[in-house]
């Protein structure tokens, strides 16, 4: 491994456990190196109206320690990078060569120009800090400009936080002076004790500085930043009217497992706050506590509404917790894939993945992929785990191995040949393939799961080879384009069984994708052969119209061979017989028409049952589309319709 895989490798570890924390959206490495300007990684959120940079600093003693001025340095080159980027200064007085991919970044910071409410540069490294490296926020015209830092003290807070070891135990008196005068509701409720208070705001924001993220983690979305407009009004009222705060604000709604109270001139007190979390309320509390360095805020006025529930029942305390969450949150614009990590599709993909192992030719097998449904899953089992049991896991479920939904939406999309979702960002084609899941609500079988692992396969083959080409960017278009140009060429019926059983894609397939690189390549970028799109590549691959100029050139191309087709199977994988495949081929023999008349028939006789009628209405339907009968058992019901209705006197066209 060279030194620059390395750092890649360290800095995309690092950023993972920062994903898994929900302080960034969708970070991409991006390299680039001068005098005085530097880069690592980037993230744009253009829902939180947010850009980050990120700079790697390695430590280079065996105490791990960072000195001050290499993390002011570290700023300075980020800092540097954005506003030479900004004013079309990076690439002068260099003698470096930009790539591809470092000139989209720079045209991509550009065009945030007015458009977000936040840069925030990022030292990531794998020493440790001194909290006092890091400058306070500052304020520009139109945007805020934080400072931050991610060290192993923070990634290892982190892995504890999945790992269960870390809890958020909250003593009011001790440890912030106050107690929080509340109302507790009558004992009507055999799971929950629910208590009304008003929390200091001061209190709120010194605890969140303590414990950060952990106070989201049960929260029913991942805490991403807050969105800019609504911090800005937030900030406003911090501001402007800080005694008006309680007024204005819908507060926050918590949890805990457990809770102290004392009683004062028969008034209720709460002490301590046991696993205490903040389902509702993140915007509300990252702002306060954004405020503590703010000298135009007077904490001191700020009051914040908050409802506790403390859950009795510890076996449901999941469920509880995720039903107040939902709950309290439908006030605001929540998507519905906020909620899907618990959909029976997600579960049911779970439950293979924990059951189907890999092939192993005539061997035993030993490996498993691995689905994590929620996010740092597979860190989180791995984590608690030591030993010959933590060796074993990693044996039976390798890291390279693991999988995430935005990946399978990933590789669902490409094939389903919507390159242009892929490429407008993993979240933005999430949304779209839950969508398309609960509308289609396709049956989880131990097949179908294969396909997607297959699909996965494949979609990691491309990477590999686009990777190996030194192209210099847009590597992540390239990937999404070239797959939804294989399942072009072979009508979206490669054998995927067969990648499924070997762990790699057909020879001629791999020869099919390095000859379409040149192709795809020069469409993407704007080359000699493409010329018909925008120089903004990213934008560009984004439009439907790319795809579909594509297919056009695509059609040119030689088609996959008949012999590199998927074989009908049966539902747990095995191939049709003589005799079931001429059961499918009778079934599709069969003209809309006849269907038709059969549907017309049945309903004016009031014969077969509605399930039937509608079933023969439907299969005319697919037929008129030019859809075929796909699966042995849809094309028997088909028959069992037709063999019923000529029985009972229905005699066809």
């Amino acid at each position: 491994m060279t030194e620059n895989d390395y750092d890649q490798e360290l800095a995309m570890a690092i950023l993972e456990y920062m994903e898994d924390n929900g302080e960034v959206n969708a970070p991409e490495l991006c390299y680039f190196q001068k005098t005085r300007t530097r880069i690592t990684a980037y993230d744009f959120n253009d829902e939180a109206e947010s850009l980050d940079l990120f700079y790697l600093i390695k430590a280079d003693t065996l105490l791990g320690k960072i000195n001050n001025n290499k993390v002011q340095q570290g700023f300075n080159y980020l800092m540097a990078f954005y506003r030479e980027a900004m004013q079309g200064q990076l690439f002068k007085n260099t003698d470096i060569t930009p790539s591809d991919e470092i000139v989209e970044v720079a045209k991509l910071i550009q065009s945030t120009k007015g458009q977000i409410n936040q840069l925030r540069v990022y030292v990531i490294t794998d020493g440790l800090t001194d909290p006092s490296a890091v400058p306070a926020a500052s304020e520009m015209e139109d945007y805020v400009i934080e400072f931050n830092v991610w060290d192993m003290q923070r990634v290892y807070q982190q892995h504890n936080i999945r790992a269960g070891k870390e809890k958020v135990e909250i003593d009011f008196p001790t440890n912030y002076n106050t107690e929080l005068q509340c109302l507790k509701m009558s004992e009507q409720n055999l799971f929950v004790d629910a208590y009304l208070a008003i929390i200091p705001g001061i209190t709120l924001a010194k605890i969140y500085k303590q414990y950060q993220q952990v106070l989201l983690e049960k929260n029913v979305r991942t805490f991403l930043q807050f969105k800019g407009k609504v911090n800005k009004e937030i900030r406003k009222t911090l501001r402007t009217a800080p005694d008006m705060f309680f007024s204005y604000n819908n507060g926050i709604s918590t949890t805990a497992s457990e809770i102290e109270t004392k009683e004062i001139d028969g008034m209720l007190y709460i002490t301590r706050l046991y696993d205490w979390q903040i389902v509702n309320g993140g915007q509300t509390t990252a702002s306060i506590a954004a405020s503590l360095t703010d000298k135009e805020v007077d904490l001191s006025k700020v009051f914040v509404p908050m409802k506790v529930s403390v859950i009795r029942d510890s076996e449901r305390d999941d469920e509880i917790i995720r039903s107040i969450s939902i709950s309290a949150n439908s006030q605001t614009a929540i998507k519905n894939s906020d909620f899907s990590a618990n959909d029976p599709y997600l579960v049911d993909l779970e439950k293979f993945s924990r059951s189907e192992w890999i092939p192993n030719g005539n061997k035993k097998p030993f490996q498993k992929w691995y689905f994590e449904r929620t996010r740092g899953q597979y860190l989180d089992q791995l984590a608690q785990l030591s030993g010959f049991n933590e060796k074993s896991f990693k044996t039976e479920y390798p890291k390279k191995k693991k999988i995430t939904k935005t990946d399978i939406a990933k590789y669902e999309a490409a094939w389903k040949q919507h390159p242009y979702d892929v490429c407008r960002g993993a979240e933005k084609n999430y949304q779209l393939f839950v969508a398309e899941i609960k509308r289609e609500k396709p049956t989880i079988s131990a097949l179908y799961y294969k396909n997607i692992i297959a699909k996965g396969i494949l979609f990691n083959t491309i990477d590999g080879i686009v990777k190996s080409k030194n192209l210099g960017g847009y590597k992540a278009n390239m990937n999404a384009y070239l797959m939804s140009a294989v399942s072009f060429l072979s009508g979206g019926n490669l054998d995927l069984t067969y990648i499924w059983e070997y762990q790699r894609p057909q020879k001629e397939v791999i020869e099919k994708i390095e000859e379409l690189i040149p192709l795809v390549w020069e469409h993407l970028t704007g080359g000699a052969a493409g010329g018909n799109q925008s120089s903004n590549v990213g934008e560009w691959t984004k439009r439907t119209d790319c795809w579909n100029k594509l297919k056009v050139k695509l059609g040119e191309k030689e088609k996959f061979s008949e012999e590199l087709m998927q074989p009908d199977t049966n539902d747990d994988g095995s191939y049709l017989n003589e005799t079931q495949q001429s059961r499918i081929k009778e079934a599709e023999a069969i003209e809309p028409n006849y269907w038709f008349g059969l549907a017309n028939w049945a309903k004016s006789q009031n014969l077969l049952t509605p399930i039937e009628r509608k079933a023969a209405f439907n299969f005319g339907t697919m037929k008129s589309r030019n859809k075929g009968i796909s699966s042995l058992k849809q094309a028997l019901f088909a028959l069992k319709i037709v063999e019923k209705a000529e029985e009972l006197g229905f005699k066809g066209n």
